[in-house]
């Protein structure tokens, strides 16, 4: 065996062994090392939709000593495993926990009725979790509990409402209720950095909010509601208490204080305070070592895919795939800079403008019904209007410029002869087979993962997952499209030939100098935007930039979003870079991390109605 191959390929085992090792570790702490079993249900709504959960069970809990339970229920565009920190750490100290993906989301069949949301009885669903864990014969129907974060917050206030026998609340980045008796024992935990203006009464700040007249009424109080203070009593249901976490409103399930609040009220509202030899002290938690295992899985298969497709390019039917770079040309130092900062400057600008005008809306859904992933639609304008940008850009240039440098496609990565510029169809088909084993080998990894383990890989939120229905495999290859054009042209053309950078000595010298400026032409318009709307947050305790131009259209989801994607499109540049850097092509690095970024915005984020 060639020296390099067995390289890729002892390099390519670690990656599994790593892979198997974090899946295995996720899994145990998922169960408290034991002390927790968890099932997959399959529950209906009452309207023919099946709700898809995952119920967390002590393992003492039985028909002669029944447990108090829990129903935790998620935020918008998530799933039931971003509750998974609620639901670990409740299960290890003696709660059932249910956590059900709503409608339209995660595994569950059906549509978000976006417009119903927060209008009683609509609850997308959710209501039948409750309802579901009250026939369990190991469970204490007389001592039932509901949370939420954000929509789930939503979901749970009404749930309080339409069933009344319930004993505790707990609002996630929610709004504050009502007073006793119509809802229960309420914990409102509240974000400091809520980016969302409904859950702060309208108001540019949160911590404020303890003298606000909605509160107080929410509260049944007149006087000033201090954070992290309990009134009321636990006995007649008008206990109450407001927690202020000092975190944003999308990673405040991650935090140590919301999750320990959550536990101890739910141990005073449904155990009566009770701490018998099964409990653990609420601010001793486990879940968080959990989440950084399935970030493991998640970056090591993505990593994964390099020693892998080395191998394969050293087969006798991939090898011509594996090109030289082309070397006649690069920008000019002063020239690249331009180059990159007009497009993160049009990327920045065009972001916020283009996904608030179709995300969260009906504007795409009422000229083309079946776009239903509605912060999909929000993206796939974006993708798709700054690929036409860029290839008007482009061609302006190319047509002038490059032209009378004597510069080809061949130079900007397209074609594969030097001197003729001519196209080899046969080597693009076998770049894009190469493609889908590449896909093929980390959904069938993923997927072993989760039918063995019953983990994904991912973080904080839904990232590689199985497709759990036809119509999901179908929105993945027609939101691919805009997704595929934006990286061919934006993160082909663009990056790999117009604003091409020269190469080192050093391969490793190359990926990283050049994946580190990539980033800036990617993502410095991106970083603006988050920085505009959380620095006047944070450092100078203003509020949402956004809300203090005047501009609040532009603050909430999509900021928050940034928090999200900034981190993966950074990971994503640098698979391009590689896949550039080993094909000398642009088509196989577009392809894969189109297929990425697809996969994890369709495998389980919301579809609407």
């Amino acid at each position: 065996m060639d020296a390099k191959v067995r390289k890729h390929l002892y390099r390519f085992i670690a990656c599994l062994v790593i892979i198997a090792l974090c899946a295995i570790m996720a899994n145990v702490f998922e169960h408290g090392f034991g002390r927790v079993a968890i099932k997959k249900v399959k529950i209906d709504d009452g309207t023919g939709n099946m709700l898809a959960g995952k119920l967390y069970i002590p393992k003492w809990a039985s028909v002669a000593d029944k447990a108090p339970a829990v129903l935790n229920l998620h935020g918008y565009q998530n799933d039931k495993d971003v509750q998974a920190p609620f639901s670990i750490e409740l299960a290890r100290r003696g709660f059932v926990v249910l956590a059900v993906d709503a409608v339209g989301h995660g595994d569950s069949e059906g549509g978000l009725q976006s417009a119903q949301l927060g209008v009683p009885p609509y609850a997308a669903g959710t209501e039948a979790g409750y309802d579901y864990l009250k026939t369990l014969d190991y469970v204490d129907a007389a001592n039932l509990g509901v949370m939420g974060h954000s929509m789930g917050a939503i979901d749970s206030l009404i749930i309080g409402f339409i069933r009344p026998d319930h004993k505790a609340l707990n609002f996630q980045c929610g709004v504050a209720g009502a007073p006793a008796p119509a809802l229960k024992n309420v914990l409102l935990t509240q974000a400091k950095y809520d980016e969302f203006a409904l859950f702060r009464e309208g108001e540019l700040l949160v911590p404020p909010l303890k003298d606000h007249p909605a509160r107080l009424a929410a509260f049944g109080l007149t006087t000033t509601v201090e954070w992290d203070t309990t009134y009321g009593s636990f006995d007649d249901g008008s206990a109450r208490r407001a927690a202020l976490v000092n975190m944003e409103h999308h990673f405040l399930p991650l935090t140590n204080k919301a999750v320990a609040e959550a536990v101890d009220w739910m141990n005073q509202s449904l155990m009566g305070g009770e701490q018998d030899e099964h409990w653990i002290k609420p601010t001793r938690q486990i879940f968080l070592v959990k989440e950084l295992f399935g970030l493991g899985t998640l970056l090591i298969t993505i990593f994964s895919l390099i020693p892998l497709t080395s191998l394969l390019l050293k087969t006798k039917f991939f090898a011509p795939v594996d090109q030289p770079m082309p070397s006649r040309y690069a920008a000019k130092r002063g020239t690249w800079w331009i180059f990159a900062t007009i497009n993160a400057l049009i990327g920045g600008i065009t972001y916020p403008i283009l996904t608030q005008y179709t995300g969260l809306s009906d504007k795409i859904q009422g000229i083309i019904p079946w776009m239903k992933l509605q912060v999909g639609n929000g993206l796939f304008l974006w993708f798709a209007v700054n690929a036409i940008i860029c290839t008007i850009l482009f061609c302006v240039w190319y047509f002038t410029s490059a032209k009378k440098q004597g510069i080809n496609l061949y130079d900007m990565g397209v074609t594969y002869d030097v001197e003729k510029s001519k196209m080899d169809w046969g080597i693009l088909g076998k770049t894009v087979l190469l493609a889908v084993v590449l896909f093929a080998y980390m959904y069938i990894l993923e997927g072993l993962s989760q039918w063995i383990l019953g983990q994904e890989f991912r973080f904080a939120w839904p990232f590689m997952r199985q497709f759990s229905s036809f119509r999901r495999v179908g929105y993945f290859f027609w939101y691919i499209i805009p997704v595929l054009a934006f990286f061919l042209i934006n993160g082909g053309l663009f990056l790999y030939g117009q604003a091409r950078q020269k190469a080192f000595a050093s391969g490793a010298k190359t990926q990283w100098i050049w994946w580190l400026k990539i980033l800036y032409a990617g993502l410095a318009g991106l970083l603006l935007v988050w920085l505009i709307q959380y620095i006047p947050w944070i450092v100078f305790g203003k509020g949402a930039g956004f809300e203090l131009m005047g501009l609040p259209q532009f603050s909430a989801l999509w900021p928050l979003m940034l928090l999200v994607y900034i981190p993966e499109f950074s990971i994503l540049l640098f698979m391009t870079t590689w896949f550039y850097r080993k094909t000398g092509k642009i088509y196989l690095g577009a392809l894969m991390v189109s297929i990425l970024a697809v996969w994890f915005l369709t495998a389980g984020t919301i579809i609407a109605q």
